[in-house]
């Protein structure tokens, strides 16, 4: 694609040294080649390349990160929550959010039905049951997710760890009961609408961090998965907001459950940050 940029830019970049200036347009070159949002930008209105309203967000370099943490390591923190429900056949996460010393934690609980499981092995081709043996996914009886499991993943991270989650961000589509069941435990529930408008700036600084490497996930393979299976809608403004790419079975739960809790941290920032420092 740089290639082509290159070989074919000049001819195909109106304005070009009128109004447009070549060192701007090198800039952005440059910040594209690493980032796939930006690219699609910059060749749909510098270079005037049509692009699919659906476009891969990022590479798997961007979503890899080694690095890994000790559980530990985070005990007595304030964290932000997340929780992408699905419907209650399908896969669930649930996060936690946590700055400390300027870098970002995440803590991911994934939940599936155990009447289910056999199935999803098989239709997704992903191994969750060595994934349960890993402590990553829990599997709830039924043939259904239970919400009240998800519940009770964050009084255990709080009861065990003492990781404090402030607030939690949710879907409100098809939540009412498992919402006011978190707000019986004493958990402050944040509405986050799955939109562009709403996740656009979220998504897009949840980005920068993995091109960083300022998200420190402990390696899980399972939001790994997640991160290279989204892609990105994007609207007239450039508001961008996640999306199943062209194989629809794959799972993006945990990034939109990441997002959302990034949603609520955008919003949150300032008592976050004021509330660590006491």
């Amino acid at each position: 694609m740089n290639g082509k940029m290159k070989r074919n830019g000049i001819k195909q970049i109106h304005g070009l040294g009128t109004i447009k200036n070549i060192k701007d347009l090198r800039d952005k070159i440059n910040r594209a080649k690493n980032k796939p949002t930006e690219l699609t930008n910059l060749l749909c209105k510098d270079f005037n390349i049509r692009q699919n309203d659906q476009d891969k967000w990022i590479t798997f370099d961007i979503a890899t990160n080694k690095n890994t943490y000790n559980i530990k390591d985070l005990f007595d923190t304030y964290a932000i929550g997340g929780v992408d429900l699905s419907s209650t056949t399908d896969l669930t996460c649930a996060t936690l959010l946590i700055i400390k010393n300027s870098k970002k934690y995440v803590i991911q609980q994934y939940f599936i039905a155990s009447e289910r499981i056999e199935f999803k092995i098989k239709d997704d081709k992903i191994p969750y049951d060595k994934w349960e043996k890993r402590g990553l996914v829990t599997i709830c009886e039924g043939a259904k997710v239970n919400y009240s499991d998800v519940t009770q993943w964050f009084l255990k991270m709080h009861n065990e760890y003492d990781i404090s989650a402030l607030w939690i961000g949710y879907d409100p589509w098809n939540t009412q009961y498992w919402v006011e069941e978190m707000k019986q435990q004493g958990f402050e529930m944040v509405e986050v609408r799955q939109g562009a408008k709403t996740m656009s700036n979220p998504m897009k600084q949840l980005e920068a961090d993995l091109i960083e490497k300022n998200v420190n996930y402990n390696n899980n393979p399972i939001l790994k998965w997640c991160l290279c299976n989204t892609a990105v809608k994007r609207d007239d403004n450039d508001n961008i907001k996640p999306v199943k790419g062209q194989k629809q079975r794959a799972r993006i739960d945990g990034t939109v459950s990441l997002i959302i809790a990034y949603c609520v941290l955008f919003d949150k920032m300032n008592e976050y940050l004021a509330l660590q420092e006491e």
